[in-house]
C-alpha cells in the first residue's frame, strides 16, 4: 500500500509542477496605447499575472488594478471599484483572450478567431468575420520564453503596443 501512495504522490507532484506555472505566471511589460479619438499616445508600465481563473494587470504609475475573469473586467483605482460586463464590451474581452492565447501559445484559440501568416519571425493574425468588427489586425514576435512585442490595431483606429520587459 505504501508504494502506491508514494507513486501517487509523485504523479500528483509532477502534475502540479507542470500545470501550476501555466496558471500562475507574472510578466513585466510596457504598453503604448494610441487613442484616435483623443489623438494622444499613453505609455504605461506594470505587471500582468496569469492566475488560475483570471488575469490581473497592475499598472505601476498609478497603482490601478485590472482583473479579468472571463465575464467581467474589474478595475480598482483610488479605492473605487468598477465592474464592466464584457458581454457588452466584446472588444475588451477579445483583447484578453488574444493576449493569453499568444502568450501561452494556444494555437487552437487563435485559429478560432484568426488566420495566421508568418514572415521573418513576425506573426500576423488576420481576424475572421466574427471579430473583424473589433480588430483590424495583429502582429507579434515571440520566442519560447518572451513576448518581444504585440501590436493590436483596432477597428476604431486605436492601437496598442505591448513589450515584455523582463
Amino acid at each position: 500500500m505504501f508504494f502506491w501512495e508514494e507513486k501517487m504522490f509523485k504523479v500528483l507532484l509532477i502534475l502540479f509542477l507542470t500545470v501550476f506555472p501555466a496558471f500562475s505566471k507574472t510578466i513585466y511589460f510596457s504598453e503604448e496605447k494610441y487613442i484616435e479619438a483623443l489623438g494622444k499616445t499613453f505609455t504605461k508600465k506594470g505587471k500582468i499575472s496569469f492566475l488560475k481563473n483570471k488575469i490581473e494587470i497592475i499598472y505601476s504609475h498609478d497603482n490601478s488594478i485590472l482583473t479579468y475573469n472571463g465575464d467581467y473586467l474589474i478595475t480598482k483605482k483610488n479605492n473605487k471599484i468598477r465592474k464592466l460586463d464584457l458581454a457588452k464590451k466584446p472588444s475588451v474581452k477579445m483583447f484578453f483572450i488574444l493576449f493569453e492565447a499568444i502568450y501561452f501559445n494556444k494555437k487552437r484559440v487563435l485559429k478560432t478567431y484568426f488566420s495566421r501568416k508568418e514572415t521573418k519571425g513576425i506573426t500576423q493574425l488576420i481576424p475572421n468575420e466574427t471579430i473583424s468588427a473589433y480588430i483590424e489586425g495583429v502582429h507579434f514576435k515571440k520566442n519560447s520564453k518572451k513576448l518581444d512585442f504585440l501590436d493590436i490595431k483596432l477597428k476604431n483606429k486605436d492601437r496598442i503596443h505591448i513589450e515584455e520587459t523582463n
